[in-house]
């Protein structure tokens, strides 16, 4: 054994005394054991599982329901593991100590092995081999099914700089245990359950036939063509990207066979990233149940503070002793016989108040950053707008992040969000302490606000002043026209839902773009009538709308021909395809297709507005530079490399890193009254531009943000001028002496300075 293996229980200096509220307080009804067997082998039995930890490679090898001679069979895949992902980490070798704290009278568990940082030594290829302390907690409270986890950073004031730029906790699952899988309320167009019954990468052939040369279609994508594996979503595509969800509701998400099932269990999206928005996988191939809580899917990379877009990634202060703690987060196991998926992960959601109970007991966590509920403190949140909140909550978001940063870009701190009611009012409770940015949208509305400085304290119920969200329209009159609407989503476009209007989630290469425009009549682009111009009337139909723009569209696809991913040359329309393949065009390698177009009139009232045209477009996915002409007159929405890997057109998704420009031009751009007007849209790079919506104004008020005052935008002339994300409203607030929770009214006391806002 190592010379730093540690039989005895141990617990770091740093830990404190926590006293412990006697409500919290839990009978004996089991007792916590830990047979420490080797460096290899730390067998942990709770009254209702058995677990083996194994310290020297952190992670859990055997997870069992049961105890004794009762206890199931190894529930996870022959050789797997529950683990920490490992890519887009610093983490590296550095010198072990294997850690066990036990609670009062065996309560629980806290295993976990400490991988010392290296400082700033590097291996052969200049590399650094380990610039960061790191932990991977596993924890078992008696008599509980269910298997805590999280992560701690540590990183000295001279450790080198670092960043972490992934974080996930993985259940790598026996499949053929748990075949199937339910989703609830995955983004604000999935309010409902989803069951899928065997996920294809559960099926006992899916690794023989996933490992055929030109099945693999794209990374952890298989084209399962004839291969006898039904595929996702009624097609024939296994993709992990299907299986993602937003973070905003994601509670739980279960996978369950006749026998046994796992729910992965968000307590709390306190110390994930990226705010509401940001989507997460829940599953990947074969059977992983997966807690992503740090990641730059369908998001933004970034090089660190400072840049205009740090992206996702956890950057520890430099010159400063810090410690970073992400999770709680749970792996809840129980026996499925006779539930349903959705009794299953009902059962793990409801939890979730047990466990954040449980977790004020365990002073290890505690030590390492996690806040009892006495040390947090709440918002209460009273907001107007003049639009009228919708009677639909979930289009209703209020969110505290990191101060002075765009909410999807959130990273350092701590985040939260609530859903407001009709009347504008919602409660963020037990949100740890600090100054954060308070921002608030409504989907079907453009634009947000965000009011910085909003102060949690200790104990206290911060009520911050004359709240209120603006709609952000740049005239006084009704649009000339709209397609879809500003949802944060390409959900209501052609490619953006299924048929029950959920959205699509399916590998780009289970549509036929190209076939698509032919079907709509215009080969090679998109023609849609914002109005009816002459006799041609107004189309009012966003499926006509294809959610993304691509400039060259060529998904790879399993040729069994020459068992390459090379069938879209052989099945594209006959205008796409080269003559070597007996078409007429340059291959869908190749081919681009022309600009989209869309047609409208102005009558002269609208006209007489004022002296603006300004277009909105809202972009859930810039991969591209958007080239926008209105009769010939043309401005460009540069490509800004905040989407670097935020592809969800091609990552199965919806929507990404959401951005929206105000393309200005003066209204002598336009033809005379009851003339056709158009705007054609062209993209630079392969992957184009994902939408999410479109809005044609005419004001005599410029758009620019020196005038409105707003900065969540682009502003595009003949010059462009970026949105400005660390523009906020300021803000002092008040704190009511009452300590949480407090049922009663509370007096207000500081003002919302609205000087960078209009009103309108």
């Amino acid at each position: 054994m190592p010379e730093n293996y540690r039989p005895l229980l141990s617990r770091r200096g740093k830990l404190v005394a926590i006293g412990l509220a006697a409500a919290l307080a839990r009978p004996a009804l089991a007792v916590v054991t830990v047979a420490q067997n080797s460096s290899t082998n730390w067998t942990i039995t709770n009254g209702a599982m058995t677990v083996v930890f194994n310290p020297s490679k952190q992670d859990l090898t055997s997870v069992k329901l049961g105890v004794g001679g009762s206890a199931s069979s190894n529930l996870l895949v022959s050789g797997g593991t529950v683990d920490q992902e490992f890519a887009g980490t610093p983490f590296g070798g550095g010198a072990q100590t294997f850690n066990l704290a036990m609670g009062p009278n065996n309560s629980y568990a806290d295993v976990w092995t400490d991988s010392a940082s290296a400082g700033a030594a590097m291996n052969a290829t200049g590399t650094l081999i380990n610039p960061v302390d790191y932990q991977f907690h596993y924890l078992m409270f008696d008599n509980d099914s269910t298997i805590h986890v999280y992560e701690v950073v540590n990183h000295s004031a001279t450790d080198p700089a670092t960043s972490v730029g992934q974080g996930q906790f993985l259940f790598r699952s026996n499949p053929t245990l748990f075949p199937n899988f339910y989703q609830q309320n995955t983004g604000p167009n999935n309010m409902v359950g989803v069951t899928t019954t065997n996920v294809p990468s559960t099926a006992s052939n899916f690794s023989s036939v996933s490992g055929q040369a030109g099945r693999t279609v794209q990374d952890a994508t298989t084209d399962l063509t004839a291969s006898g594996i039904a595929g996702d979503n009624g097609t024939n595509f296994y993709t992990k990207y299907d299986y993602s969800s937003y973070t905003q509701f994601w509670q739980a998400t279960t996978a369950y066979g006749p026998q046994f099932s796992v729910s992965s269990v968000v307590p709390s999206t306190e110390t994930m990233t990226g705010g509401p928005t940001k989507q997460v996988l829940n599953q990947t191939n074969p059977g992983i149940i997966n807690l992503e809580f740090l990641s730059d899917h369908y998001g933004i990379d970034g090089a660190g503070p400072g840049n205009a877009f740090p992206g996702y990634a956890y950057f520890p202060t430099q010159g400063v002793a810090s410690s970073r703690l992400f999770g709680p987060y749970a792996f809840n196991i129980e026996s499925s016989v006779g539930k349903t998926g959705a009794q299953i992960n009902q059962d793990a959601v409801n939890s979730i108040a047990k466990d954040q109970a449980l977790y004020q007991t365990d002073t290890t966590l505690i030590g390492d950053g996690y806040l009892t509920t006495g040390n947090r403190g709440s918002v209460q949140i009273n907001a107007a707008s003049p639009a009228g909140w919708s009677s639909n909550s979930t289009k209703n978001t209020v969110v505290l992040s990191d101060n002075g940063v765009n909410m999807q870009e959130s990273h350092q701190g701590y985040q939260y969000w609530a859903q407001l009611s009709s009347n504008g009012s919602a409660n963020i409770t037990n949100a740890a302490p600090g100054t954060y940015r308070l921002t608030m949208y409504q989907i079907g509305q453009w634009g947000e606000t965000r009011v910085d400085g909003v102060q949690v304290q200790q104990g206290k119920v911060n009520t911050p002043q004359n709240l209120k969200f603006t709609p952000e329209n740049f005239g006084t009159a009704a649009p000339i026209w709209t397609i879809g609407s500003p949802d944060r989503s390409a959900g209501e476009f052609l490619n953006g839902h299924n048929a029950q209007g959920l959205d699509q989630r399916q590998f780009y290469g289970a549509y036929d773009y190209w076939g698509e425009m032919q079907t709509l009549g215009t080969p090679g682009k998109v023609v849609y009538y914002a109005t009816g111009v002459g006799a041609t009337p107004a189309t009012n139909d966003p499926n006509k709308w294809i959610a993304n723009e691509w400039k060259t569209f060529n998904p790879g696809l399993y040729d069994s021909a020459n068992t390459t991913d090379d069938n879209y040359a052989n099945i594209a329309p006959a205008y796409v395809r080269d003559a070597a393949h007996g078409g007429t065009g340059s291959g869908p390698g190749s081919f681009t297709g022309s600009p989209w177009e869309v047609h409208f009139t102005v009558t002269p009232t609208q006209l007489a507005q004022g002296q603006f045209v300004v277009l909105s477009v809202g972009a859930v996915a810039l991969k591209a530079s958007l080239v926008v002409l209105l009769n010939g007159h043309s401005e460009t929405w540069s490509f800004n490399n905040f989407s670097g890997p935020d592809d969800p057109m091609t990552r199965s998704g919806d929507a990404g890193f959401y951005q929206w420009a105000a393309f200005q031009f003066p209204v002598a751009d336009l033809n005379a009254a009851g003339a056709d007007d158009m705007f054609t849209f062209g993209v630079s790079q392969t992957d184009g531009v994902m939408f999410d919506a479109l809005r044609m104004e005419i004001t005599n008020t410029s758009a620019s943000p020196t005038t409105t005052g707003w900065d969540d935008y682009n502003y595009i002339t003949s010059s462009k001028v970026g949105q400005n994300d660390a523009v906020a409203l300021a803000a002092l607030n008040s704190f009511s002496p009452l300590p949480e929770p407090s049922c009663i009214s509370l007096l207000a006391g500081g003002l919302l300075l609205l000087s960078r806002r209009k009103s309108r």
